[in-house]
């Protein structure tokens, strides 16, 4: 039962990263404190029900290396990679490896897609233009969730 309320307050705060990161390019604090918050609880929840709690310790620590890497290389933003650590802890090391993987296929998926539209610089909606610049990584972090969890979902 604690997965499944983990991974609800997930896709809530994946949600909420990107409606953040598509109207100001970033991730606020106060989600990730939100997140924080929340994956100690479960983890004391998790605790006193006789849960092992290493594996989702070991999924923050696993999402944030994983992406701190790409952060480095300028390929995220840190607002991406502290929200990495925070899934990691709600989900676990196992979830949140399958998350980063499917993710980066996502955002590669997306990023070649914006490259072919930033080749004019803007796409067109009907009669309008709608300018186009960066990169929501958010966006392609909920597609992987749906990925990954419409898997389970389908195969469990």
């Amino acid at each position: 039962m604690t997965d499944v309320i983990s991974a609800g307050i997930a896709l809530i705060l994946i949600v909420w990263a990107v409606s953040e990161d598509v109207k100001a390019f970033r991730i606020p604090n106060r989600l990730i404190i939100a997140g924080y918050i929340a994956g100690v609880i479960m983890l004391v929840i998790r605790g006193f029900s006789g849960e092992h709690i290493g594996n989702h310790i070991t999924g923050t620590l696993v999402g944030l290396s994983e992406m701190l890497i790409f952060y480095i290389i300028k390929a995220v933003g840190a607002g991406d990679v502290k929200l990495f650590a925070v899934l990691g802890l709600l989900l676990g090391k196992t979830l949140i490896t399958q998350l980063l993987i499917v993710s980066l296929v996502t955002g590669g998926i997306t990023g070649v897609v914006e490259l072919c539209i930033k080749k004019t610089g803007r796409v067109e909606l009907g009669m309008s233009h709608v300018q186009m610049h960066g990169f929501h990584y958010a966006v392609a972090i909920l597609m992987a969730y749906v990925v990954v969890f419409g898997y389970r979902f389908v195969v469990m």
